[in-house]
């Protein structure tokens, strides 16, 4: 390599860069290493290397190059004091370095010194020169270190600021030496670590220690079974801030929309401790939703992550490529979310504290109509279909007015269940300190939320909802050698969960059933209202009335891992051993009744309510309970290496693992085996110079599902990265684009989670009390079984095919962090049920097999910005991301091309396309057939197929689907002082909704039943025979082809959603002082504050049907936070 004042040039020939790679890899296999060899070795290279040259009347320049492709000889130099053009002679044969630079510059200016393979070329010193002398240049030297490990740091840029041309690097020993004035300053710069600005003021020598930036490319990421620093990374994964999770909400899963590329996050209902959201990793890549969840990990043990505590993480990674997943085998083809908890640091001990309270209340919740518009909307459905009205006009003015709610009543029933506000709070406290010999934290975490309910209060039992969880974090790490770590960590959780004994989706499901005249909730005597059935349907009655029920759950987590480094066997070899052990418990109680249910018919003449009982309940409380519960070992060894030569950093890592977990509450044989887990790992990575990386990681593992001569599989992974803002040729560019890394990767991983069933290479037998085989020689013989079921011999797992092409740039002075990524996956052997075989072969349940192939492909974009000025600082960031999937095959037969499921995405829709609404009863006769009642104002449907009626044959692809095709998410934190304001939006476009049911397609069950929402207003009517409508012609009950899954009903689901914002004020340090504070702040914050969409019934996230589930929840809180 020459490096020069202007720019940086780097030349290897082949043989030298493979002689490199080839030494490397013998050092890592065999262990040959030793100081005082690699000294030594040194020393000898020069002298031991002998070169013979020819050269006649050819630059210096040519005569370095010809010295460089015979040897591992790299050369240093400055244009100012050495002429590279100057034409020289030389005819040496067989003579070590020294002899020919000897030769070389022995009637120049020019002398040499010699390190290693490095050769530095330097001007001959004139006696008597005054270096210190300001307008003359004279040359320092000096040594940058890394400020956490003492290592000298390879490649760190030196410039002088007034002549930002004129600059030089360190070498292989971070040594430097560069011309300079005494008046320069020098600016010290590498990617990872912050940039120094050092005055010459006449030193001859400044060594220079680099501390870490942790907000740049050199941060430490979590990475599969470790962590690598983040300039090395060459798969797709990405972090997120541990403050971005702090927010309050009983889930973690709920706190993860919008904030990081790729991972899309559903929340479908809000009931507090029933809130997961659904999380996938790139989308849907297999054709079972429910099989696309990712592995998540807790402190390197598969573990739930949704009652973890925001205030005890440490690090939150995802991993998405197949580089990143490889790694876990069978486990990892759905990608893999990391969550490391906060560990000690050596000082004094420092305490946290964190309260929060607050008040909730529904994002969006469906209204509806009132009693007499009700009644008038179903006199309509009579009479557009030629039946006479139900409601005479005074009924309707009678409810109307109000005059006797209990005879004519006129029900909101939203409004009868919930309160317009909740509440929630939160408490955490912490502690952590240390010395150099142990370093401790401990966290205690408290969560608390009441739901929105409305109860009645008339029984000495609570049937509201609420949820409370207690958390607690103990990590300890112990470093009793210096080679040895122990690290010891304990986490657990325990919850409360308290609910009615009806479930929330009954409740709900009961409000959309109820008419608002259906019947008054509750008489003024305190009887139940309810019209004849058998059972109760008042949703008030089975809020309040049928009793409650509650959980109880725990979970205790711990870790013992123990690393140790072996320098005495190869320097940089350690071993790695943990050993995990869980338990989890859950018990749910439920005391549960039925109250006896009345109607009002009328009053007697004294204007007392006359009542007829409608159904005869329990008046005491039944007692039911449930508990599961399991147990789970996990066992980890590895060996790990990690070694720098020169240039050249090489680590290694060898892993195996074994997990049991057992179902200590099982029902069953089958239940009650262990279920077990077992395999092997490996990574490799090598780099060189910071510019060229390599890695390879592979998983072998399997699982039970499988036969055992297909249990076991091998995933490998391949990936490089190129460093390129570090080429001679990018510098010019380098003031534009600080940073551009190109990154590719390519592997192959599995997924076991094909079937509900365990050893599903097993055959079942299916039993049967009613129908039997007949066996004996009378045919009197009968046997209970019916027929062999699932056959699944040649069960194995699916197989990801992954590929990922990513850049990674720097700009605007390093504020600006952009990575993009590119990638394409292909699912094979997805299992299914094979449909190809004729329903003649006779067989009761087709084999199965792996046969489905499924593609998804996208493209991921992300950035991050932070700037900061005089007394203000402004951090940005948003992500985009985008992906698509496709069957490519699922083994079915369909009888035209737009129902063949091939060549669409994973979960497609299918339903009628419609073309608007009849606009007369002669448009209803010259189109196709629709069976039933058909009208003008109905809906008009396409004809797919030419056959002249509309049927399943007619149905097409319709819609995006439920999960969105395309998320994203920006926020920023701006800041002036002690005062912050930060925002988080998330987004989602390419979703829809698909509406049915009761209370959403009118009248659809009859006009006994079924709420009215209050959009109905927007409707066909032969007043208003508009096509732009949102309903069509009313009628009472399901009469025609109107209520069919169609694209009339499919709703957009396009969003935009300020998921958090928070204004911060830090108290003065002046007043801190005064109270021993070391920091404190005093916050508002929202959560999920406001949405933007297109669809308005009810909360966007809530997917298909007919929204009767819990409302998500907004939350506004005030909190406050200080240490000491």
């Amino acid at each position: 390599m020459t490096k020069s004042e202007n720019n940086t040039r780097e030349v290897i020939n082949n043989q030298s860069f493979f002689q490199i790679i080839k030494y490397t890899v013998l050092f890592l296999i065999l262990g040959w290493n030793s100081n005082g060899f690699a000294e030594n070795a040194k020393e000898e290279y020069s002298q031991s290397k002998l070169l013979s040259l020819k050269i006649e009347n050819k630059s210096i320049r040519e005569v370095f190059s010809e010295i460089e492709s015979k040897s591992e000889f790299i050369f240093f130099y400055y244009d100012n004091i050495l002429d590279i053009n100057k034409n020289v002679s030389i005819d040496v044969q067989n003579q070590t370095i020294n002899a020919i630079l000897d030769q070389l510059f022995k009637n120049s200016n020019n002398t040499y010194t010699i390190t290693d393979r490095q050769i530095y070329i330097k001007q001959k010193s004139t006696p008597g020169t005054a270096p210190q002398q300001d307008k003359k240049t004279y040359r320092i030297t000096g040594i940058v270190k890394d400020g956490a490990n003492g290592e000298a740091l390879v490649g760190v840029n030196i410039r002088i600021k007034s002549r930002p041309q004129t600059g030089t690097a360190t070498d292989i020993n971070g040594k430097y030496l560069i011309d300079v004035l005494s008046s320069d300053v020098l600016e010290f710069a590498y990617i990872g670590y912050i940039t120094q600005d050092i005055p010459v003021k006449g030193k001859t020598t400044i060594d220079v220690t680099m501390n870490e930036n942790d907000q740049v490319l050199d941060e430490v990421t979590v990475v599969g079974y470790g962590t690598q620093k983040k300039i090395s990374i060459i798969g797709s994964q990405q972090s997120i801030s541990a403050a971005d999770m702090k927010v309050p909400v009983a889930n973690l899963t709920n706190s993860l929309g919008g904030r990081i590329a790729g991972l899309v996050s559903v929340q479908r209902k809000g009931e507090p401790g029933f809130d997961d959201s659904n999380i996938y990793i790139r989308g849907i890549s297999t054709l079972t939703a429910s099989m696309s969840a990712p592995l998540t990990l807790v402190d390197g043990v598969p573990r739930s992550f949704s009652n973890v505590d925001p205030e005890d993480i440490e690090s939150f990674s995802i991993l998405k490529d197949a580089s990143a997943t490889a790694i876990y085998g069978v486990r990892g083809a759905n990608g893999v979310i990391i969550i490391n908890t906060k560990s000690g640091r050596a000082g004094k001990p420092q305490f946290n504290i964190r309260y929060t309270e607050g008040f909730t209340h529904f994002t969006a919740h469906p209204e509806f109509v009132d009693a007499p518009t009700y009644m008038d909307l179903s006199n309509e459905a009579l009479v557009t279909r030629g039946n006479p009205r139900q409601y005479s006009d005074d009924e309707i003015r009678m409810t109307r007015n109000g005059e006797d709610p209990y005879l004519y009543p006129n029900v909101d029933w939203f409004s009868t269940l919930f309160n317009n506000f909740g509440h929630n709070r939160t408490a955490n406290a912490n502690i952590h300190g240390g010395s150099d010999k142990a370093t401790y934290y401990i966290g205690l975490g408290y969560y608390d939320e009441t739901g929105l309910y409305k109860m009645s209060k008339t029984h000495d039992y609570n049937a509201n909802t609420y949820y409370t969880r207690y958390n607690v974090t103990s990590n300890v790490t112990l470093l009793p050698t210096r080679t040895t770590e122990i690290k010891l960590g304990i986490q657990g959780y325990m919850a409360h969960a308290n609910y009615p004994a009806t479930g929330s989706e009954t409740i709900f499901g009961k409000a959309f059933y109820m008419t608002p005249n259906y019947v008054a909730p509750v008489y003024p005597d305190g009887k139940i209202g309810d019209r004849p059935s058998s059972g109760v349907d008042n949703p008030y009655a089975l809020l309040n009335e049928t009793g409650y029920a509650n959980q109880w759950r725990s979970q205790i987590f711990s870790n013992l891992r123990l690393t140790q480094d072996l320098p005495f066997i190869i320097k940089g070899l350690s071993v790695t051993g943990m050993f995990s052990f869980d338990a989890y418990s859950y018990t749910s109680n439920r005391f549960t009744r039925t109250p006896d249910t009345y109607i009002a018919t009328g009053r007697d003449k004294n204007g007392n309510l006359i009542y007829t009982q409608t159904y005869t309940g329990t008046q005491t409380l039944s007692y039911s309970n449930n508990s599961e519960g399991n147990r789970s070992i996990y066992l980890e060894a590895a060996l790990n290496y990690k070694r720098q030569f020169g240039l050249h950093d090489v680590t290694g890592m060898l892993l195996f693992n074994q997990s049991d977990e057992l179902n200590t509450k099982a029902s069953s044989v089958e239940e009650a085996l262990p279920y077990r887990f077992r395999g092997l790992a490996g990574r490799f990575t090598y780099s060189y110079g910071g510019r060229y990386f390599g890695e390879f990681n592979f998983g072998y593992n399997g699982s039970e599902n499988f036969a055992p001569d297909k249990r076991f599989g091998f995933f490998p992974s391949f990936g490089a990265g190129w460093v390129i803002s570090n080429e001679k040729f990018f510098k010019p560019l380098s003031s534009v684009i600080q940073y551009l890394k190109l990154r590719g990767t390519w592997g192959k991983v599995g997924n076991a989670k094909i079937t509900g069933r365990r050893f599903a290479y097993l055959a079942t037998v299916d039993a049967s009390t009613t129908t039997s085989y007949i066996f004996g020689k009378d045919m009197n013989q009968k046997y209970a079984t019916k027929a062999i079921g699932d056959y699944n011999v040649d069960v194995t797992w699916e197989t990801a095919n992954k590929t990922n092409i990513g850049l990674d740039i720097m700009t605007l002075n390093n504020k600006l962090n952009v990575q993009i990524d590119i990638f394409k996956e292909q699912r094979e052997g997805i299992f299914l049920s094979r449909g190809s075989i004729p329903a003649y072969v006779g067989m009761i349940k087709t084999p199965l097999g792996n046969i489905g192939k499924v593609d998804n492909k996208g493209i991921e974009t992300s950035f991050t910005y932070n700037n900061t000025w005089k007394n203000w600082s402004l951090s940005a960031m948003g992500n985009f991301s985008f992906n698509r999937n496709k069957v490519i095959e699922n083994d079915m037969v369909y009888p035209y091309p737009w129902l063949d499921r091939r060549g669409q995405k994973v979960g497609q829709r299918y339903g009628y396309i419609a073309l608007g609404l009849f606009e007369s009863d002669e448009d209803v006769i010259a189109s196709p057939i629709q069976s039933g009642d058909t009208r003008a104002g109905d809906i008009k449907y396409k004809d797919l197929n030419g056959d002249g009626k509309i049927n399943e044959n007619d149905k097409a692809p319709i819609g995006w689907g439920a999960v969105p095709e395309i998320i994203y998410g920006f926020g920023f934190t701006l800041a002036y002082k002690n005062m912050s304001l930060s925002t988080m939006f998330q987004g989602a476009t390419h979703v829809d909704v698909q509406l049915s049911g009761e209370g959403v397609m009118p009248f659809s069950q009859g006009l006994s039943r079924g709420n009215l929402l209050s959009n109905i207003t927007n409707r066909w009517t032969e007043s208003n025979p508009s096509q732009d409508v949102f309903y069509p012609r009313l009628m009472p009950g399901n009469l025609n082809m109107n209520f069919e899954s169609s694209t009339w009903w499919l709703k957009s689901a396009n969003y935009l959603r300020l998921k958090n914002i928070q204004l911060t004020y830090g108290l003065p340090k002046n007043f801190l002082k005064k109270i021993n504070l070391n920091g404190a702040n005093i916050f508002l914050q929202g959560v999920n504050v406001f949405t933007i969409t297109p669809f308005k019934l009810w909360d966007v996230e809530k997917g298909d049907g007919r929204g009767d589930n819990y409302p998500n929840i907004a939350s506004y809180n005030i909190g406050i936070n200080f240490n000491f």
